[in-house]
């Protein structure tokens, strides 16, 4: 098997084990509807739905990963060119609490500079906005569609679901360019998460996982950004305040290539 089969066939296992755990437990409360005291009714209902639609979720992914992982090709190079030539000193990476298949990066009048979207059939909308409430986003796996400033569709990025986190960068024309991989700083304990291209991380995020401020690198260890999870700029504070996401404090602001927009969706993702 070529890495990217093994990586997937890793993912799928995880993702079908998880999805047997979360609605076997969805199992327990269905039964607590029953046999429990009447006024936890409605907190059982609520519960049995998270664990069995996200358990659901899981299974799915896991499903179509197994299958996936015995015809993938394995990562190709990055033939992605496309930059940004200039963004502001201060922006803003965030989702409408209302479409959460949906996330921009920002600046201060709300100008758009790129963009992900869940990957969903119209008919299928209302379900996943369902999905979206009664579910926990952060182990429910996901495709997304990155576009530039321009509207054009560049990469599309996947979020595998499980207990454990990992997520893939496939350019438009469908091949595997990059994956992330998760160690820890031995010497301060911080998160770090890797963006690999090839045999190289090219970009890293590395900063406290439950403060969520971490600092951007590329392959050379300079530093292009701060990324603040949850932190709302004072000077847009009613444009982004209901806008669950990242401030982001651009070290460098010239020629931002795709793959770094890509990256921060990715870290972007694993939050929703």
């Amino acid at each position: 098997m070529s890495l990217v089969q093994t990586m997937i066939y890793q993912d799928a296992r995880r993702q079908l084990w998880t999805g047997i755990l979360l609605s076997s437990i969805s199992i327990v409360f269905i039964l607590g509807m029953v046999t429990v005291n009447p006024s936890s009714f409605i907190i059982s209902v609520v519960y049995a739905a998270i664990f069995a639609i996200t358990g659901a979720g899981l299974l799915k992914g896991g499903y179509a990963d197994l299958q996936k992982s015995k015809t993938v090709s394995d990562f190709e190079p990055d033939p992605t060119k496309n930059a940004l030539e200039r963004v502001p000193a201060r922006m803003y990476m965030g989702q409408n609490k209302l479409k959460s298949f949906q996330a921009g990066l920002f600046d201060m009048d709300g100008k758009t500079y790129g963009e992900i979207q869940e990957n969903v059939e119209w008919k299928h909308k209302a379900l996943t906005m369902f999905t979206a409430v009664f579910s926990y986003d952060q182990f429910r796996p996901a495709i997304f569609t990155f576009k530039n400033q321009a509207g054009e569709p560049l990469y599309q990025i996947e979020k595998k679901g499980g207990f454990k986190w990992r997520g893939y960068i496939q350019h438009k024309e469908g091949a595997y360019v990059a994956y992330t991989k998760q160690t820890k700083n031995k010497t301060t304990g911080q998160c770090i998460t890797r963006y690999i291209e090839g045999d190289q991380c090219r970009w890293s995020a590395e900063g406290d996982d439950f403060i969520g401020h971490f600092k951007i690198r590329d392959h050379e260890g300079k530093v292009w950004a701060v990324i603040k999870r949850g932190a709302i700029p004072r000077e847009a504070a009613e444009r982004f305040e209901k806008m669950p996401g990242y401030l982001v404090e651009w070290n460098i602001r010239d020629n931002i290539p795709a793959s770094l927009l890509a990256f921060l969706f990715l870290l972007h993702s694993k939050e929703r």
